[in-house]
């Protein structure tokens, strides 16, 4: 359905709690909404995808090893 994680946006998530999963409705607005009252949507995406599409999700690059350290194990 979601071709990036980038791409999701607050009526997109709001559509398929609403026609997937409606008993979700209040665990969504309890991880989208901060303290405050306001929409957090890095937040927001993160604990969606998690939940529902997890493959959606970054996954963190791993450091390229630097000279100094190849170089010492050499």
């Amino acid at each position: 359905m979601f071709e990036s994680y980038k791409k999701i946006t607050l009526d997109d998530m709001m559509k398929y709690i609403q026609e997937n999963a409606p008993a979700d409705k209040e665990w969504f607005k309890k991880v989208a909404l901060d303290e405050e009252g306001n929409y957090q949507h890095l937040i927001a995406v993160r604990e969606f995808c998690g939940r529902y599409m997890p493959e959606l999700l970054p996954v963190a690059k791993p450091k390229p090893i630097s000279g100094k350290q190849k170089l010492k194990d050499w």
